[in-house]
């Protein structure tokens, strides 16, 4: 007897330090790969990355939070703190400049991300002999994905902003468990306030992550008035007070959490721009800088794929913006398109004498002498930013092949009166406040138009484009898959967008199935995962499809959460094909 127990221990030991040692070299794997990779594919053309790196430089150097190149180093709130000074710390450890020690520490960061997307995945199975095999199963989809793997190579928020998500997930899926476990370790108080603290450092890194901590707080409000209580009420009005005083509490203490992290930018924003702004402008705009609103309006009644939105935004005061570059699915009616052909004109040849285009057509009024010169004294108008809204980080790649694109079209094409052939001579163009206001005259006119194209078809298509992408960027053969006839076999577009593609359609089936297995467990806790993950993958991806920037790198934080619910599916199928070899006669 005493040997038979003996042995059962010397079992489980080796048991546990096999999957120890699995644990291990999945994240070994998973290191290698993203230092492979941030080594390997380094990637500096993103403007944005600039931008945070001549922050850091400026803390470091001048002591003033500043994106400023050149004196005198103004202040600004164009971007939140957290990843600037994230990357002005690694400067000073290893060097001002030094953006290969900031790739390699993206690495180990995006590894340990890796790491607490196992850790979730073995407290959402809901099946306690599965739960480390399906922490595996989800740890090995993590480490291989390669669509989070390249930001590592950026000098860009991605990084940072999946590991404070799945950071932030997991916390939360342990107060929601500590609040089902009278005897339980840790008190849901003080987990939720753990969860506030970490979605307040998350927004400072990029605004939108305040979407995750939104799905963590409806699921908190579903999990405390969904749930029977802890004690025995005599009436259902009882109970029903309980439950609303308990998520009423915990959530104040989430949320208070939450907002602590943000006073300290909140005050250093009151006192140096005299403004309210506990995040960053809606546009990344400093106060004062005008922001062409209405023109972005009209890019929202029409943009339905990230393909355009090099060529007609990104370029925006940058680059001439040509009439070709837009589809016909943009205008209702050939006079449409001639009001958008002048406004056009107007921005890609700007009057050197006032009044120049006073009798443009289906133009916005003459503006007086004081506007014009206003309008001269304008700053550059702001692009859409992360820190303000998840339209930030310009990615120049799209904005190069557009423009290679343009200069071939103004060779070949000289009767265009909207592209001609000295575009790329370098001449300046403007969005004024009077091109502007024509462009938002066409918006509220499309709108009105079609109100179900506007609020329902367009966002269901961005939804689609953002989902559905190869999800290539910043690889070396980033591109579009369609049409096929434009892959460029130079660079083995060929073979490689297809896999993405193809990769993007397994993980999202995975993450499908494993949605199904918790649903049909019936079980209220498991049903509380699938909650929670599709809150943080669909709260995320409603909110970019209603924008006029459909990139798809901005849904890629969406991967973590399918990893998880993958590894629970895997996990089922494979259990299913091993019992169906057990129960398998064997033929002699």
């Amino acid at each position: 007897m005493a040997k038979k127990q003996s042995g059962k221990r010397e079992g489980k030991q080796e048991g546990k330090g096999n999957r120890v040692l699995v644990y291990a070299l999945l994240l070994t794997a998973a290191f290698s790969f993203r230092a492979s990779v941030a080594r390997l594919l380094p990637n500096d053309t993103p403007d944005d990355g600039k931008v945070y790196a001549q922050i850091a430089t400026n803390v470091l150097e001048r002591h003033v939070y500043s994106h400023a190149t050149e004196p005198p180093y103004d202040p600004s709130l164009i971007r939140l703190p957290g990843y600037p000074l994230f990357i002005a710390g690694i400067y000073a450890i290893f060097g001002h400049g030094d953006n290969t020690a900031v790739r390699i520490v993206q690495a180990l960061i995006d590894t340990a991300s890796c790491a607490l997307i196992a850790l979730i995945a073995f407290h959402w199975e809901p099946d306690e002999r599965r739960k480390r095999r399906t922490s595996i199963a989800a740890l090995a989809l993590a480490a291989v994905c390669p669509f989070t793997t390249i930001y590592v190579a950026t000098i860009l928020t991605e990084t940072l902003t999946v590991f404070f998500a799945v950071a932030m997930c997991l916390t939360a899926t342990l107060a929601l468990r500590a609040a089902m476990q009278p005897n339980a370790r840790w008190s849901p108080v003080r987990l939720w306030a753990a969860t506030g603290l970490i979605a307040g450092v998350a927004v400072l890194f990029r605004p939108d992550s305040g979407l995750f901590a939104l799905a963590i707080g409806i699921t908190l409000v579903v999990s405390v008035l969904g749930r029977s209580s802890e004690l025995t009420l005599k009436t259902r009005r009882e109970e029903v007070l309980y439950r609303s005083a308990r998520a009423s509490y915990l959530g104040a203490v989430f949320s208070l959490a939450f907002c602590l992290v943000l006073v300290p930018w909140t005050v250093r924003n009151h006192r140096v721009f005299h403004l309210f702004q506990p995040l960053a402008p809606s546009h990344a705009e400093m106060p004062g800088e005008f922001v062409p609103r209405g023109y972005l309006a009209w890019l929202r009644t029409w943009i339905d794929e990230g393909r355009y939105v090099g060529p007609v935004l990104w370029s925006l005061d940058e680059t001439p913006i040509k009439l070709t570059d837009i589809p016909d699915r943009a205008f209702d009616s050939a006079e449409e398109k001639l009001r958008v052909a002048a406004l056009l004109e107007k921005y890609n040849h700007p009057p050197e004498e006032p009044g120049l285009f006073a009798s443009e057509p289906n133009s916005a009024a003459t503006p007086s002498p004081s506007t014009d010169e206003s309008s001269n004294n304008e700053t550059e108008p702001a692009k859409p930013t992360d820190e303000a809204s998840p339209t930030d980080e310009t990615d120049e790649n799209d904005n190069s092949s557009g423009s290679d694109e343009s200069d071939e079209g103004d060779e070949t094409d000289q009767a265009d009166e909207n592209a001609p052939p000295d575009q790329t001579t370098g001449q300046p163009v403007e969005m004024t406040p009077e091109i502007d206001a024509g462009f938002a005259r066409l918006a509220e006119e499309r709108i009105a138009r079609h109100p179900v194209r506007y609020y329902v078809w367009l966002p269901l298509k961005r939804a689609r484009s953002l989902w559905f992408d190869t999800h290539s960027q910043y690889y070396p053969f980033e591109g579009e898959l369609l049409p096929l006839s434009d892959l460029d076999y130079d660079i083995h577009q060929q073979y490689w967008l297809p896999l993405f593609a193809f990769l993007t359609f397994i993980y999202t089936v995975l993450g499908i199935a494993g949605g199904w297995c918790l649903w049909r467990t019936r079980d209220f806790i498991a049903r509380q995962w699938l909650l929670l993950a599709a809150l943080l993958i669909f709260l995320r991806l409603g909110f970019f499809a209603t924008l006029e920037n459909p990139e798809p790198r901005y849904v890629v934080e969406i991967f973590p959460f399918l990893s998880i619910l993958g590894g629970i599916a895997l996990t089922r199928v494979s259990s299913f094909g091993f019992r169906v070899e057990r129960e398998t006669p064997v033929r002699k």
